[in-house]
C-alpha cells in the first residue's frame, strides 16, 4: 500500500516499519545472546532517526511525548517507551510439561509474557517468544532487565526436566 514500508540494513540486523500498526516501529534483531549489542545498535539507530527528523522538521522534540505517560503511540499498549523488548527461547520441555498457558502465568509473573515465535497468536512448538509487557513509567533498561530475567528463569526450568518425552500438558 502507499505510504507503507520495510528498511532494513544489509545485515537484517536493523529494521524500520513505516506505517505498519505504529507509525514508525524500531527492530533491532540478531541471533544469538548479545542482548547488549542488540540494545546498543536499537539506542543508537533510535538516536540517529530522532536527531534526523529534528533537523527536517526544525521541532525541538522529534516525536509526540506526555511528561508522566511517556511516548504517545498509535497502539495503547505500547504507550510509555513504547519499548517492548523480546527473545525466542528453546523450551519444548517445558512447554510439553505444563503447556503454553502455565508458561505465560510465569512469565507475566516477571513483568513479561510470553507469545508463539511467530508472533502474537501464533503456534507454539518448541520455542517461545518473551518480551517485557510494562511499558508506562518504566526506563528502557529496566523492561530489558525484565526479559533477561524471566528468559534466564524459564531457561532454568527447562533444564530442571529430565530428557525424557514428558506426558502432554492438558
Amino acid at each position: 500500500p502507499h505510504g507503507r514500508g520495510i528498511f532494513h540494513n544489509k545485515q537484517k540486523t536493523f529494521v524500520n516499519w513505516i506505517n505498519e500498526g505504529d507509525h514508525l516501529r524500531i527492530i533491532s534483531m540478531e541471533m544469538g545472546g548479545d542482548v547488549k549489542g542488540v540494545f546498543t545498535r536499537l539506542a543508537e539507530g533510535a538516536n540517529l532517526i530522532t536527531e534526523g527528523v529534528k533537523k527536517v522538521t526544525g521541532e525541538e522534540t522529534a516525536f509526540m511525548s506526555h511528561p508522566i505517560f511517556g511516548m504517545i503511540t498509535c497502539c495503547p499498549s505500547n504507550i510509555g517507551t513504547g519499548m517492548r523488548g523480546s527473545v525466542h527461547i528453546l523450551v519444548p520441555k517445558l512447554i510439553a510439561k505444563i503447556g503454553f498457558a502455565a508458561i505465560d502465568k510465569m512469565c507475566r509473573e516477571r513483568n513479561c509474557q510470553a507469545r508463539g515465535s511467530s508472533g502474537e497468536h501464533s503456534a507454539v512448538v518448541d520455542r517461545i517468544d518473551v518480551s517485557n509487557w510494562r511499558r508506562i513509567g518504566f526506563p528502557e533498561y529496566m523492561l530489558v532487565n525484565d526479559m533477561i530475567m524471566c528468559a534466564n528463569f524459564l531457561a532454568e526450568e527447562e533444564d530442571k526436566l529430565p530428557d525424557e518425552p514428558a506426558e502432554p500438558a492438558p
